[in-house]
């Protein structure tokens, strides 16, 4: 009975696993691929360049605290979003907690790959990045993530070809 237990277990993680390494891979394929010409973009403006020395000037906590500031602004839009949908305003909720999400996950980014080094200067901040990068690096492993990735991939060059 034990055995079966750890057996069902083990299926149970992997199907979890599977899920996350999906959900990883849409989101990363459909939401930051579209945005990463943006960002790119983004990195090249000379606010951006001016912004990035500023921000290795600052003080660890207060590049801590700055890297809140997207999510602290933007996340509240949720439940307005909520509000708006049950109010059958139904395309406004969406485009709202879209536009909403497509820049705050924007600028999190872009203050994230600016504050990085000054966020691993922090013990646990570095040991949770770690582990995440580990986690990541283990859902990109899973069979099922590859061969969705190599689906996109194929899907991408076919509509090159068509152009």
């Amino acid at each position: 009975m034990n055995g079966e237990l750890r057996r069902l277990g083990r299926r149970l993680a992997r199907v979890l696993l599977s899920a996350l390494a999906f959900l990883y891979l849409l989101i990363d394929l459909l939401v930051l691929s579209l945005l990463r010409p943006f960002r790119r973009w983004l990195r090249r403006l000379r606010l951006t360049q001016q912004l990035q020395v500023w921000v290795e000037r600052l003080n660890r906590y207060v590049v801590l605290l700055l890297l809140l500031i997207p999510w602290a602004i933007l996340e509240p839009i949720k439940p307005v979003s909520v509000l708006l949908y049950v109010h059958h305003h139904r395309w406004l909720a969406t485009w709202l907690i879209v536009g909403s999400e497509v820049i705050k996950l924007t600028l999190f980014e872009q203050v994230f790959t600016m504050a990085k080094p000054k966020l691993l200067s922090f013990g646990w901040f570095a040991w949770g990045y770690r582990h995440w990068e580990e986690t990541i690096a283990y859902l990109k492993a899973i069979p099922l993530y590859q061969q969705i990735v190599a689906f996109g991939r194929r899907l991408k060059t076919g509509i090159r070809l068509r152009k």
